[in-house]
């Protein structure tokens, strides 16, 4: 073979050879950059799932914060500004409370006319503002002494029975007086929900909203 042809075949050689590793090279290089990219690309997909669950949380707080301070028994605390109402006083949870001493005779679930007045009011006060489309609890309450006149034993059974009757009554009263029945809710804890220390604040029908 000719001095030159195989000079030249050499060289073509090295100019394969040579090629071929920067191939290699080249292949690794982006494989690296390819293994980098997953990597953050693994990264930033982690990051965006931990924002968005405390992203999440906090919504979840915000709306717990603004249920709680824009509770119904908040809101009625403030109810009797627009002037006192016979017989119902603010309680510290911010409910109102009927006093039953007032609305009812001794072991009787009767309204008088005086406290028909006082729950008409209360409902006119229900009908609007801040108010209009809460939903409305009225809940039953007597202090620790047990039933025991015989006609009262025999209608309502125990404190139970006349609490949870004192609150019916309220309850129907209210809707009387233009609150909507699906507002309303009743319920009764009888002598188990004391008010502490004080027998006449325990004989109560206290209300708040939902």
């Amino acid at each position: 073979m000719p001095v030159a042809r195989f000079a030249l075949s050499v060289s073509l050689l090295g100019v394969i050879a040579l090629s071929g590793c920067q191939t290699r090279t080249n292949y690794r290089q982006d494989q690296v950059i390819q293994d980098e990219q997953r990597s953050e690309m693994t990264r930033l997909t982690s990051e965006l799932e931990r924002m968005s669950a405390e992203n999440d949380a906090l919504r979840r707080q915000r709306d717990e914060a603004v249920a709680n301070s824009s509770s119904v028994g908040a809101q009625l605390s403030g109810i009797l500004q627009g002037g006192a109402i016979q017989g119902v006083y603010e309680t510290d949870t911010g409910s109102i409370a009927l006093d039953e001493d007032f609305f009812f005779a001794k072991g009787s679930a009767d309204l008088n006319e005086s406290a028909k007045q006082s729950i008409s009011q209360i409902a006119a006060r229900l009908s609007g503002g801040d108010y209009a489309n809460s939903r409305v609890i009225v809940e039953g309450h007597t202090d620790s002494t047990p039933v025991s006149r015989a006609a009262t034993k025999e209608k309502y059974g125990d404190n139970w029975g006349l609490s949870a009757a004192r609150a019916a009554t309220v309850v129907r009263e209210l809707q009387k007086s233009n609150i909507s029945s699906t507002r309303l809710h009743g319920a009764f804890r009888g002598e188990y929900s004391p008010r502490g220390g004080d027998k006449a604040k325990d004989r109560r029908v206290e209300i708040y909203l939902k």
